[in-house]
């Protein structure tokens, strides 16, 4: 059996992103770096949101990427990919392809002998995680207050219990916490 498991970046107030969707506040550290490198290293199939993945096949191929974040820019790019979109009909990033519109069907359908990582995507993580289809939560607080911005578990119907299963403290500050839903 396989895992669906979740990464995501938020900020101290508890946003993933801000009112205009920028994450640019999100600090790559280098241990953050080397976190996301051995994190890619498992294999698993890596899982999208359409913003989210219209983000990374934007940067990841680029040039620039493989010159700041060589091993991080050659899994992403080498790693299959899957798309949850409405509005998309094709993807353009190597790896990549599109899930059906019952893409919750067939997520439990790949996770019976797949290993998935979603990353960022919130309202995706939102939906998945009303499904209880996520067994690991990932979550790495960066040390910033935004003031405003987009909760992952805002408008949540059901409370979500976690059991805490690993936790690291960065050196620039960021927290790494890692849950199992109870």
């Amino acid at each position: 059996m396989g895992k669906l498991n979740s990464f995501t970046f938020i900020t101290l107030d508890g946003y993933y992103k801000s009112i205009k969707h920028d994450t640019s506040w999100h600090h790559h550290s280098e241990e953050a770096t080397k976190f996301s490198e051995e994190s890619l290293a498992s294999g698993n199939t890596l899982l999208f949101g359409r913003k989210t993945y219209e983000m990374m096949a934007a940067f990841w191929p680029d040039p620039m990427a493989n010159e700041s974040f060589p091993k991080v820019a050659e899994r992403m790019n080498l790693a299959n990919k899957l798309v949850i979109s409405n509005s998309i009909t094709q993807t353009n990033w190597k790896n990549s392809q599109l899930l059906p519109s019952d893409w919750l069907r067939e997520i439990k359908k790949l996770k019976e002998n797949t290993n998935i990582t979603l990353l960022g995507s919130g309202s995706i993580l939102k939906q998945l995680a009303e499904a209880e289809l996520i067994d690991q939560f990932q979550f790495l607080i960066d040390p910033i207050v935004i003031g405003n911005g987009y909760s992952i578990f805002k408008d949540i119907i059901n409370p979500i219990h976690f059991n805490l299963l690993d936790s690291k403290i960065f050196q620039d500050g960021s927290i790494l916490i890692t849950y199992s839903k109870k």
